[in-house]
């Protein structure tokens, strides 16, 4: 077993891993520390199983996504989540995008940099980690999607969109009951169920204070436009 520190949403992550992939995905993040908030270990099996879902894959990624599901069974405990979705930063703030995978959520992102160029950030393009507190923060983590878009940043959010794929643009604000049977589906939730209800209530916390849309989009500027001018405004 090789070992592995990595800071991840200001959190000292120690890490005993396997392949030597996992130095290099998380070279971004490498720290070094004394003692952990969180320890997690590779485990054979749970790689094993990951690669018979996903044939494919290379060994190398099957490890690194079981490692960073054993961070993700943890982070509750931190007031932190993962969250599937696309986290960019603007003047400041972060703004989410989700969606199912292949619904597009990384088309939008790439019309906000085709817009606005330099002027935004892309934290990550899939897997952040939001911790939820008076001021709520999304993070960057090197599980970033096929795309890799990430970087070793943060941002405070200030709106969150869940996207549709539509023939006309449109965007509305959600009730906050609704709010959270959408997101429900996009946050990771841990097998423990101690660490299960408290990520659900940080859900609730979340949602309490950061508004959530949802935007039937194409792929066309007025899509850009339409999110911009509202969650920005």
């Amino acid at each position: 077993m090789r070992k592995l520190n990595i800071l991840l949403s200001e959190l000292k992550i120690s890490i005993e891993h396997k392949y030597d992939y996992m130095q290099s995905f998380c070279k971004d993040y490498i720290s070094s520390f004394d003692m952990p908030d969180i320890s997690v270990k590779s485990d054979e099996t749970a790689i094993s199983k990951e690669k018979a879902s996903v044939p494919a894959a290379p060994i190398e990624s099957c490890e690194s996504l079981c490692i960073y599901r054993s961070i993700g069974e943890q982070l509750p405990h931190f007031d932190r989540f993962v969250f599937h979705g696309a986290a960019i930063e603007y003047c400041g703030n972060a703004y989410l995008f989700t969606a199912p995978s292949g619904t597009g959520k990384t088309t939008h992102i790439n019309l906000w940099k085709k817009h606005l160029g330099d002027k935004v950030n892309i934290i990550n393009g899939d897997k952040p980690i939001i911790h939820v507190g008076d001021i709520s923060i999304v993070y960057g983590t090197p599980w970033a999607g096929k795309e890799g878009y990430q970087h070793n940043a943060s941002a405070p959010i200030a709106a969150i969109c869940i996207i549709k794929q539509g023939k006309v643009n449109k965007i509305s604000r959600l009730e906050k009951g609704d709010a959270v049977n959408h997101l429900m589906r996009q946050v990771y939730l841990p097998q423990d169920p101690t660490a299960l209800s408290k990520t659900l209530s940080l859900l609730g916390k979340l949602i309490e204070n950061i508004p959530v849309y949802v935007l039937e989009c194409d792929i066309s500027t007025q899509a850009f436009e339409t999110s911009f001018n509202e969650i920005t405004k």
